[in-house]
């Protein structure tokens, strides 16, 4: 009995079980080859193309004129792509000085753009500039021009002077301690004597 189980093994195992392997390993080449090579679609949005070149936790930036720092920037993370602004993004934070170094004021946002040609700053997001002199600028997004030491906003701002006044508009531009400043609509309600 052990014998005919024996022989009949050996045939089985010579003959079908043979050409069963040899078909079944082919088989399962084509299908992985087939699996292989299917289109395979790359999201534009997440192809390394769109990355960030770099990113640096923690920047510390000077923007500076003729050997003066001017301003002086730090947020929570800095992306830069090498043909694009460098972006500054969470709890920005921008100091202005003067000509002769003495702070002037600091801004608040949540992210904002440096252009390195001209050194311009860009913020957006829960703008705040708070001047040494007591002024308070708040709005959605400003531009600091470099060239003319302006603060520059476009939208809708919410003013306040030294005297506690309240004042509302669309347009703002200002020096960078906000003392000479001009909105250029002006609107809401004004007490006597404004």
């Amino acid at each position: 009995m052990r014998k005919g189980k024996q022989a009949e093994y050996s045939k089985s195992s010579n003959g079908t079980d043979s050409l069963n392997l040899r078909v079944n390993f082919k088989l399962i080449l084509i299908i992985l080859f087939f699996a292989c090579s299917g289109k395979t679609e790359i999201n534009e949005s997440e192809s390394s193309e769109e990355l960030m070149e770099n990113e640096i936790w923690n920047p510390f930036i000077i923007l500076s004129r003729e050997e003066n720092k001017i301003v002086t920037a730090k947020s929570d993370k800095l992306y830069k792509k090498s043909s694009e602004m460098a972006l500054l993004v969470g709890n920005v934070e921008a100091d202005f000085f003067n000509e002769l170094g003495d702070h002037r004021s600091i801004l608040y946002s949540d992210s904002a753009r440096i252009n390195e040609q001209n050194n311009n700053l860009r913020a957006n997001g829960n703008v705040v500039v708070v001047s040494d002199s007591g002024y308070t600028l708040t709005t959605s997004e400003i531009l600091w021009d470099n060239r003319y030491r302006m603060i520059i906003a476009e939208d809708s701002v919410m003013f306040t002077t030294t005297d506690g006044d309240t004042l509302y508009g669309v347009g703002f531009e200002s020096d960078m301690d906000l003392e000479r400043w001009k909105i250029s609509r002006p609107f809401g309600i004004a007490r006597d004597g404004i």
